[in-house]
């Protein structure tokens, strides 16, 4: 399951859960922060990972607190948002 959500201080947040694979259905989610909104967790471009801390026993549940942790974290990023991104320029 996944979900794409924001801005959030200028940040759209790619969340991503998945079944941990145990005795109990348990899942597992991720979040990426992305200067621009992706089209889906795969391929989103991203300046940040967060983890989410524990298993959950829905994917729903998973992908809130990933989500939140994500959301703590663009307030911290939120000076880099409107900053332009580095240019690499190569001279021959």
């Amino acid at each position: 399951m996944e979900r794409i959500s924001g801005p959030y201080n200028g940040f759209y947040i790619a969340s991503y859960a998945s079944e941990s694979g145990g005795p109990n259905p348990s899942f597992f989610a991720y979040a990426k922060i992305c200067r621009g909104k992706p089209d889906n967790y795969w391929d989103a471009h991203c300046c940040a990972k967060i983890p989410g801390a524990a298993l959950h026993p829905t994917a729903q549940g998973a992908i809130a607190e990933a989500e939140s942790r994500a959301r703590e974290q663009t307030g911290r990023l939120a000076p880099y948002t409107f900053a332009q991104p580095q240019r690499n320029e190569h001279y021959g």
